[in-house]
């Protein structure tokens, strides 16, 4: 007679025979060992290693784009870690651009110490030389999970886990080394003369003379089949006759920052979200993602999935923004305000203006992908940003994802660096860019 008993999850088989005597010289048999659901874990290994790789982003002082492609990445790793362990989940591998084939792995696993091994690897690539207090942080939350994953574990889960997190970084590094971003760092880039096209973009500041990534756009997208795909075509024609549709788009900008409130400023410096002080408008919604892992109680599943899809409508946000942004070249609302409203010759905004072109605003394509993607995950939810209260300014609360996006986007026209349009059409583009990745990518089988 035999019976079975569940667990925990996991079933155990019983057995005896009738009219056998115990024997306690018999070797008992070892355990049989199975792998833990990944969303019977907490999201805190997820979490942790999301705030480690924002404070790299920030010390190492990446770039938006770069910072970008670093939270598309380690959030692609973490869900692949752990998708084996979601009873109905999908791979990624086959529904993302140059994405064909995953290992999987036959033996017990712990999911948590397979995402901790496969995320340092795959961080110690994606981020390139580190100074060596990055270096030190990438190593202690390393040492930290695996010595914690040990605690309750047998060493053969640990074992296999560890090499499943091995193969499946070195499969994942073989696919990120095919994006055309090394092959970006060596190319030239001329800024194009204003002389005959005085729309044009030219640098602004004498400490922002070098163009941010101009061959940005021409990285493989995550989901995108273009780059282009979902652009916002620019629609105001450039003019710089007083009265005419872009002359007034200047003017607002210069109105709304001659007359700022206490209330606009403290927006415009909250999502202000500048390399070296912060961990970059898509690293800002990191953050907001953080706060939802422990305020929410997500499980390890449900983190993972939403790092994963924020983090590829992040990617692709950048480079679809950055496309646009070289191909219409347009030029700064501090360069047209000094140049063509007569009486500015030495205006400044409020924030320091960027250097690459204005169009689109990369806060405002980049809010509302990450906006589109997180109500479609969890819902239309109401929360506390308090990413940047580090900085000393007070958290922000809004009723939606999607109120923060917008605030978001209109805090760069109160900063004085992008009109109007290109604050709304970025939008516009950051969400047609998820609303495509959404339905492509299927997290469900």
């Amino acid at each position: 007679m035999e019976f079975t008993k569940k667990i925990g999850g996991v079933i155990l088989l019983s057995g005896f025979l009738f009219g056998c005597k115990k024997d306690d010289n018999l070797t008992p048999l070892p355990p049989v060992l199975t792998s833990v659901e990944t969303a019977k874990f907490d999201a805190a290994i997820a979490k942790d290693w999301m705030v480690v790789i924002r404070e790299i982003v920030k010390t190492e002082a990446k770039n938006p784009p770069q910072a970008s492609r670093i939270y598309g990445y380690t959030g692609v790793t973490l869900y692949e870690s752990v998708v084996m362990g979601i009873p109905d989940g999908q791979s990624l591998a086959g529904q993302l651009n140059g994405l064909n084939k995953l290992p999987v792995f036959a033996g017990p696993v712990d999911y948590p110490a397979v995402a901790n091994e496969a995320l340092y690897k795959v961080c110690k690539e994606v981020f390139g030389a580190l100074k060596p207090i990055n270096s030190t942080r990438l190593d202690s939350i390393y040492a930290i999970n695996l010595t914690n994953r040990k605690s309750g574990n047998e060493l053969t889960t640990i074992d296999n886990s560890v090499e499943f997190g091995k193969q499946i970084a070195t499969a994942l590094l073989a696919w990120i080394s095919t994006d055309n971003f090394k092959e970006t760092r060596t190319m030239t880039y001329v800024v194009p003369s204003r002389v005959g096209n005085p729309q044009f973009w030219a640098p602004t500041d004498a400490v922002n003379l070098n163009p941010a990534e101009p061959f940005w756009g021409q990285l493989r997208c995550f989901s995108m089949t273009s780059a282009d795909m979902c652009e916002a075509p620019e629609l105001v024609p450039f003019s710089t006759v007083p009265g005419s549709a872009f002359y007034n788009q200047a003017m607002e900008v210069l109105t709304v920052n001659q007359n700022l409130t206490q209330g606009q400023k403290d927006i415009a410096k909250w999502w202000a979200d500048g390399p070296s002080v912060t961990a970059t408008p898509s690293g800002h919604w990191v953050g907001i993602e953080n706060d939802l892992t422990v305020n929410l109680k997500l499980d390890l599943a449900t983190a993972a999935s939403m790092y994963a899809m924020v983090g590829i409508a992040e990617a692709d946000a950048f480079i679809s923004c950055w496309y646009s942004k070289y191909k219409y070249n347009l030029l700064r609302p501090a360069t047209y305000i000094r140049d063509y409203i007569a009486g500015n010759a030495t205006w400044s905004p409020l924030l320091p203006t960027p250097a690459f072109p204005e169009y689109p605003s990369g806060h405002s394509v980049s809010s509302g992908a990450s906006s589109e993607v997180l109500t479609s995950l969890l819902g239309n939810l109401s929360f506390t940003d308090r990413t940047n209260t580090y900085l000393g300014f007070t958290p922000r609360f809004y009723t939606s994802f999607y109120e923060a996006a917008n605030e978001a986007a209109m805090s760069r026209m109160y900063g004085g660096i992008h009109y109007r349009e290109a604050n709304e059409s970025g939008i516009k583009q950051g969400r047609a860019i998820a609303q495509f990745l959404l339905r492509r990518v299927h997290l469900k089988k």
